[in-house]
């Protein structure tokens, strides 16, 4: 820059007022800051797993995550067959963790990201419903179980995170309407053995009446 041109820049920020100075401060800042916050671009493939994941997360019911030990491809195909003869709608999903964990830490279910991050792992889920698949669960696991590469390592059931004991435990539980039956039938166990208690005397005395019109 030229001492003639440096002498016209201070003599026209000299002239400005400072509500001016301010304003043409306050732009300046804002082109630069605005230059330093570019949008991140994903590639199309990343976007479209955080939506997969997402979807996953937070409107699949039951979500079991494992680790697979080198499993091969035909190894997986023969699993995700057995899944499809079930009769209910259960997937198992690959998993790429490190998106998959960027969509945890922002959902209610981040302490999962312990289970996935540094290993390969994958995600048994579904949206089943207990009425009409009481005994899926229990199904799927007896299926990935045959695969001795596959170890389970925790997951969540509606709103509630699991480790792998629990869920050993959860998928051992007998369906609802099971659950309602035999708690029908304890309910109704006191009733029934007091009404035949009560009832004895009676059949007792009717007897005993019948014997002496005889």
């Amino acid at each position: 820059m030229s001492l003639r041109t440096a002498a016209c820049s201070l003599t026209r920020s000299i002239n400005r007022s400072p509500s001016q100075l301010a304003t043409w401060t306050s732009v300046r800042a804002y082109a630069t800051e605005s230059k330093k916050q570019k949008a991140t671009v994903h590639p199309p493939r990343r976007t479209y797993l955080h939506q997969q994941y997402e979807n996953i997360i937070n409107n699949d019911r039951v979500m079991f995550v494992f680790q697979h030990n080198n499993l091969t491809v035909k190894e997986f195909t023969n699993i995700r067959q057995e899944l499809g003869l079930l009769g209910a709608p259960t997937k198992l999903t690959v998993l790429r963790s490190g998106v998959f964990n960027s969509v945890l830490r922002n959902t209610k279910y981040a302490n999962l990201e312990a289970l996935v991050a540094g290993s390969p792992v994958c995600v048994l889920h579904t949206n089943m419903n207990d009425t009409e698949h009481p005994n899926l669960l229990k199904q799927a696991m007896e299926v990935i179980n045959k695969n001795k590469k596959m170890v389970l390592l925790g997951g969540k059931l509606d709103n509630t995170l699991l480790s792998n004991d629990d869920v050993i435990k959860v998928v051992q539980l007998p369906g609802l309407q099971q659950v309602q039956a035999e708690l029908l039938g304890v309910l109704e166990s006191p009733g029934r053995k007091l009404l035949g208690t009560l009832d004895s005397p009676a059949r007792e005395l009717h007897s005993v009446l019948d014997r002496r019109i005889d």
